[in-house]
């Protein structure tokens, strides 16, 4: 297996994949219409002989300034729970803090993305679209405690 960044050509297989992981085209489309916009900020894939199994994004968000969403993470069927996702998501955290990311959020499950350093504490103040339950944050060199920071992503996520 290989964690290599994403290039061009690569965008058929990705949509592929994210179709079959997410059960249909929604997440492809947004994955699309957020790299035209020019808002994506990292893309990686897993790869063996040539196919793509696993695709981790991290968007750029408008506000506040150097934050990142984590947004999303796929793994083909018939290859997850062997850590691929974890692998991508630990290449990706690694890689955004060497690029001067400030803070990184993610939505999803507290159980899986607290591993990683996320955590529902530092987004509890944050002021979202999606915050709740399973809005996470992954402070870098954010200084989150008590702020109330307003987080604003990209138009594409208004629209899927």
């Amino acid at each position: 297996m290989t964690l290599r960044p994403m290039q061009p050509g690569d965008e058929t297989a990705v949509s592929a994949l994210l179709t079959t992981a997410f059960d249909g085209p929604l997440e492809a489309q947004l994955v699309s219409r957020l790299r035209a916009d020019g808002d994506m900020a990292l893309e990686l894939l897993a790869e063996e002989d040539g196919r793509i199994f696993g695709y981790v994004a991290f968007v750029r968000l408008q506000e506040p300034e150097g934050w990142l969403s984590l947004s999303p993470v796929a793994v083909a069927p018939s290859r997850q729970r062997r850590g691929i996702g974890s692998d991508l998501i630990r290449m990706g955290l690694d890689q955004a803090r060497q690029a001067g990311a400030r803070a990184i959020t993610v939505l999803g499950d507290p159980d899986y993305y607290t591993r990683f350093g996320f955590t529902l504490k530092a987004a509890e103040h944050l002021q979202s679209p999606f915050a709740g339950p399973h809005f996470m944050l992954y402070p870098i060199a954010a200084k989150t405690a008590g702020r109330s920071d307003r987080v604003v992503y990209p138009p594409a996520f208004s629209e899927f």
